[in-house]
């Protein structure tokens, strides 16, 4: 492994920049001789890069250049350059996976697991472990967008793939599998599906077990395991034991927690370099881990009943927390509601520690958290807020669905807006996509409190696609969102329902225009504007800003079209939304 932080590493990486960039020159001057090589200079960089975790983002740039060369090598010679084609987008896709570019990473990846296919069907000696890391890879980016029964279909054939490579060929191939095995197991625990993983991970522990046993069983096998085999040993143990407690059977988990800690302290003299990755595993999953290498998970059930209930004085405490958070917030004290909003997550994260159950009010405690964020401009903080909300609601979800999933709904519309907002279209694209989905399922199912949720996203939704160049699918969703708005304010006149149906005509207009139908957009503008009179309050999650610029936009479309008029009244409510947002803040 290169030493990161030596001065030779950062020579090397200097110089591998410094040659890419020379050669960068000559591909572009004379593509026939020289971008081969270009594409191996980006090569080398990209494996330099690939071990410095802060340097990801520049990881990212280097392979989607490399990808684009690859291709154009594949076109010319598809048979040379198909390898690195898939391997190259292979890395690419776990790359924005990390950087929770997942949209992005999940359309790579599915297109590294075709190749590879292609290539394994020529060549399945040499190419059936790579198909078997890309379905693991494939399978790990569909499970973080939601899809799970895709992904744990990905992920069971990469098992199933590296199990007969295993039966041809124990050893290196047999610890391929035990380690196929762990990232199902711990997916599978991810999404409750404890029985299951315990199972899964058992049956990779024995493997590991069989590789570090006697010497005799050493020396029948083809080699012995790296210190990455002893750290995903490691994994697999303190992942079983969290299966176990979960199930409620604590009282087993004594041998596999000493055997842990053996395999800790076996790391620490054989691999010391992964210790990081062990102590991060550990802190991401609350894990005390001592020097001994002995742990306690604070978040598992082992030593208490399954069925033991949230403190109600400390959900009663958040529960207030949230409340005046939001209603600071809908008043515009948007610093004191944020930092009571923190407060709420903060109680919530002590609470899980002990009570597993708090995992669903620090979902929702976060996800408003979001909301209070994104109002203050806070846009980093905001999506990392709501990116968390969604992955406890995907972790709880089948242990109360009833309260998780309109929760859900509301956070996966939260994140692409919070993508979208930094400019991360096709990212967005993804979660708007699901919770529409989910918002239409809960609406079947409860009229009554769930349609306006739907009608909002929706209209969010129509954004989304617009930003995705998607526009006849994009005034499509805004029509409905209009005809959901109406709906109603018809079966409402004096609900909540004018601010929805005001964005609402704003987007259809803006939907209409894009789609080339500028004779239809006078009607939803006008109306949208006469409407804004009797809006008397701006809620700061409104987004006043978003509206007035629409309404800004559409009076010069107007005009331009020949509606003077109405465009300038379009202009005036403009100048008015900001006039009195300004006033607000």
């Amino acid at each position: 492994m290169t030493d990161q932080g030596g001065p030779g590493a950062e020579r090397e990486l200097s110089d591998a920049r410094r040659d890419a960039d020379a050669s960068r020159l000559l591909a572009r001057a004379d593509p026939a001789e020289y971008l081969s090589g270009f594409a191996l200079c980006l090569y080398r960089l990209g494996a330099l890069l690939m071990e410095r975790p802060e340097q990801h983002q520049e990881l990212a740039e280097v392979l989607a250049e490399a990808v684009e060369v690859t291709r154009r090598l594949a076109d010319g010679d598809r048979g040379a350059w198909l390898p690195s084609l898939a391997m190259t987008l292979g890395q690419r896709a776990l790359i924005l996976g990390l950087l929770r570019r997942r949209g992005e990473a999940r359309a790579l990846a599915a297109e590294a697991t075709d190749l590879y296919r292609e290539l394994a069907h020529r060549d399945p000696g040499r190419y059936l472990p790579d198909l078997a890391s890309a379905l693991t890879n494939l399978g790990n980016q569909l499970a973080e967008l939601g899809q799970h029964h895709e992904a744990l279909d990905r992920m069971r054939e990469g098992v199933e793939v590296r199990r007969g490579l295993a039966a041809r060929q124990p050893g290196s191939a047999d610890l391929e599998l035990a380690s196929s095995l762990v990232e199902l197991g711990v997916k599978l625990g991810e999404m409750g599906h404890h029985a299951e993983a315990a199972g899964v991970l058992r049956d990779a522990i024995g493997r590991y077990r069989r590789h570090t046993g006697s010497p005799l069983a050493q020396s029948l096998l083809a080699e012995p395991p790296l210190a990455k085999d002893v750290a995903d040993h490691w994994v697999a143990l303190v992942s079983l034991t969290h299966e176990l407690s979960e199930l409620g059977r604590g009282d087993e988990t004594g041998p596999y927690r000493e055997e842990a800690a053996a395999v800790y302290r076996r790391l620490a003299r054989t691999g010391p370099h992964l210790l990081a990755f062990v102590t991060a595993v550990a802190r991401r999953n609350g894990i005390t881990l001592g020097e001994d290498g002995r742990f306690e998970h604070p978040r598992s059930t082992a030593g208490r009943r399954p069925s033991d209930a949230p403190d109600p004085a400390v959900l009663a405490r958040i529960r207030k927390l949230n409340e005046q958070g939001l209603r600071l917030a809908s008043a515009g004290s948007l610093d004191l509601a944020v930092g009571m909003l923190r407060d709420a997550v903060d109680l919530c994260r002590r609470a899980a520690e002990v009570t597993p159950g708090m995992s669903i009010a620090l979902a929702r405690s976060l996800h408003n958290l979001g909301l209070a964020e994104a109002w203050s401009g806070h846009r980093a903080e905001a999506l990392a807020a709501v990116d968390e909300a969604v992955h406890l609601c995907r972790r709880t979800v089948e242990a109360a669905p009833h309260l998780v999933r309109p929760l859900m709904a509301d956070a996966l519309d939260s994140l692409g807006s919070r993508l979208s907002v930094l400019g991360r279209h096709h990212d967005a694209l993804v979660p708007a996509e699901e919770s529409i989905r989910l918002h239409r399922e809960l609406a079947r199912e409860d009229p009554t409190n769930r349609l306006p949720e739907l009608a909002r996203a929706l209209n969010n939704l129509g954004v989304r696609l617009t930003d995705a160049d998607r526009h006849e699918e994009s005034l499509a969703v805004a029509r409905e969102a209009v005809d959901l708005y109406r709906r109603l304010r018809s079966a409402e006149p004096e609900g909540d329902h004018l601010s929805g149906l005001i964005h609402g005509l704003s987007n259809l207009g803006l939907r209409l225009a894009r789609a080339g139908y500028d004779d239809e957009v006078l009607a939803p503008t006008t109306e949208a504007v006469d409407l804004l009179e009797d809006l008397a309050l701006i809620h700061p999650g409104n987004d006043v800003a978003a509206l007035a610029e629409s309404l800004a936009w559409l009076g010069h479309r107007l005009s331009g079209n020949g509606h003077r008029r109405e465009g300038r009244a379009a202009t005036r409510a403009a100048e008015d939304l900001r006039r009195r947002s300004a006033v607000r803040r």
